[in-house]
């Protein structure tokens, strides 16, 4: 099944990248940007982030879920500056 339509991620590639991120760093909780990495892409929309955690969630394995302002900063384009967008400007 098909996880992120925007990348084309499918809930066995999550879990066949899960599975070689546990074994690499075993007891290190996995965050999705890892999960995009392993699959050879970077979030787009960011929607699938909820569902790619409850996935790995369901399998048993130990996640790290981004924080709000976290995943904020990440989706400022690199051609705004930073600062003035965290500050409202």
């Amino acid at each position: 099944m098909i996880i992120c339509h925007c990348n084309r991620i499918t809930d066995g590639q999550i879990i066949e990248v899960a599975d070689r991120l546990r074994n690499e760093n075993p007891g290190r909780p996995i965050r999705s940007n890892l999960i995009y990495r392993g699959c050879g892409c970077r979030p787009q929309c960011g929607c699938c982030r909820p569902s790619i955690d409850a996935l790995l969630l369901s399998k048993g394995y130990d996640v790290s879920i981004a924080q709000r302002d976290e995943i904020a900063r990440i989706r400022v384009p690199h051609y705004l500056d930073r600062e003035k967008v965290e500050a409202g400007e």
